[in-house]
């Protein structure tokens, strides 16, 4: 018979934490995949996973804030509850031999087994959106010179600042009952210029996330690009960093 403590965990469970990156074609595939992916890989592994009961057995995993479709990350999380304990190293590597190309396990480390669950303590998401800037720039400044790209990086500060003053940002989304009008400005924390060179541009952009709500950054992207003085392609958003109460990093 198991031996269970106060909260009815069977204590010689493990409950591993992973960190893990998202990248390329797999990006494109929905948090309901995602886990079913997992679920194979640590069947393939041969990682022994505590199975759930009753009608509908499942693997006792669970993944923080689902990642919007299309967008990389290095920096998404995963909890594996264990049936007995797996050096966290030979789980990182047995892991990694079987999970396909785009999904990498980074880091693993063991919490206590009572620890909160991943949805109910993150808070916050960074972002790195990049951008590319439409007009073609002189020669000058297309090799990063010259008083054209200095102004035209004030003007890129300026228009950020504006776009952080805003007190709302309304913008159309899709829902289940059709199109509505959605302020997000209450979801934005932050958003920066981190840098400018030649025609890309990178924004760092801070969300509020998990029981807060998941905005979308693409929204945001598309609302700045629509508050500057210049047109913006849309290159990439890659999630960079989770964070739990106080910013603290996972």
């Amino acid at each position: 018979m198991a031996k269970l403590n106060k909260k009815g965990l069977n204590i010689l469970e493990q409950l591993v934490r992973v960190k893990y990156c998202k990248d390329g074609p797999i990006k494109y595939i929905s948090h309901l995949n995602l886990a079913q992916v997992f679920t194979r890989a640590l069947r393939r592994a041969n990682i022994p996973v505590v199975i759930s009961g009753g009608f509908n057995p499942r693997f006792r995993i669970s993944f923080g804030p689902p990642l919007p479709l299309g967008i990389s990350s290095s920096s998404e999380y995963l909890d594996i509850r264990l049936k007995e304990e797996v050096k966290v190293e030979e789980l990182t590597e047995r892991l990694n031999l079987v999970l396909p190309q785009g999904l990498n396990i980074l880091q693993a480390k063991t919490i206590p087994s009572s620890a909160d669950s991943l949805v109910k303590i993150i808070d916050r998401a960074s972002y790195v959106i990049t951008l590319k800037i439409k007009e073609k720039l002189s020669d000058s400044a297309a090799k990063n010179q010259g008083n054209e790209l200095k102004e035209l990086k004030q003007e890129i500060e300026k228009n950020n600042k504006g776009f952080l003053n805003l007190d709302e940002i309304t913008v159309e989304k899709q829902t289940k009952n059709g199109i509505k009008m959605v302020d997000i400005r209450p979801s934005i924390l932050d958003i920066s210029v981190k840098k400018f060179k030649k025609q890309i541009l990178e924004l760092g952009l801070e969300l509020k996330i998990g029981q807060q709500g998941n905005l979308n950054p693409r929204y945001v992207a598309r609302a700045w690009i629509s508050n500057s003085d210049n047109n913006f392609d849309i290159q990439q958003i890659c999630r960079d960093g989770l964070y739990i109460k106080c910013k603290e990093v996972l």
